[in-house]
């Protein structure tokens, strides 16, 4: 197998609480995708109190991990370097809009999850639950979330359906309550 390049950012900031952290494992869309994906929920008839996701916090979660130790972070970067690497990037179609009854989130997704994709959800699980990273076990559900608290809201009828080439893996922190989301590193596949 040839060798591929690895791109690794890592940036922690200042000043991290000495709290638990929430993390996730995220496919981050490149900016003419996230327009794309910001364009298309134009097509969308969101009613209040529809909470539409502003574009730059467009993305794809692989695998939530809520309540993981300040000084476990550099094991989950880790932990994503190692399954990064040995991961092949793929393609997914964003071809299905729908509103899930359960909080009225409103989505984009694929009809058909890409086998890459399945096995990268399994293999970052696998390897967080080996190393004691609590991690979300639910079954995966892979969607872009366009807007939350969007009961009575219409998804579109028909669309163009999205392609999304999928070249890299993010770590991402997410701060409770604020609505902020910080890349804190980044793999090419």
């Amino acid at each position: 197998m040839p060798a591929r390049s690895q791109r690794l950012e890592f940036s922690l900031g200042a000043a991290l609480p000495d709290a638990a952290l929430r993390l996730f494992f995220a496919l981050w869309p490149p900016p003419p995708l996230r327009a794309r994906i910001a364009q298309h929920t134009l097509l969308w008839r969101f009613a209040p109190p529809a909470r539409p996701t502003v574009p730059d916090k467009l993305h794809l979660t692989v695998l939530f991990m809520d309540g993981v130790p300040k000084a476990r972070l550099q094991d989950v970067v880790d932990l994503g370097a190692k399954i990064a690497c040995k991961a092949q990037p793929f393609t997914l179609r964003l071809d299905h809009a729908e509103i899930w009854p359960q909080g009225g989130l409103a989505h984009l997704a694929p009809s058909d999850v890409p086998e890459e994709l399945a096995e990268l959800r399994v293999a970052l699980a696998r390897a967080a639950e080996k190393a004691g990273i609590p991690c979300d076990v639910r079954p995966f559900k892979p969607h872009v979330t366009l807007a939350r608290g969007a009961q009575g809201s219409l998804a579109p009828d028909g669309f163009a359906p999205i392609p999304w080439h999928a070249a890299d893996l993010c770590l991402v922190r997410s701060v409770l309550g604020t609505g902020r989301y910080a890349v804190l590193a980044r793999w090419t596949l």
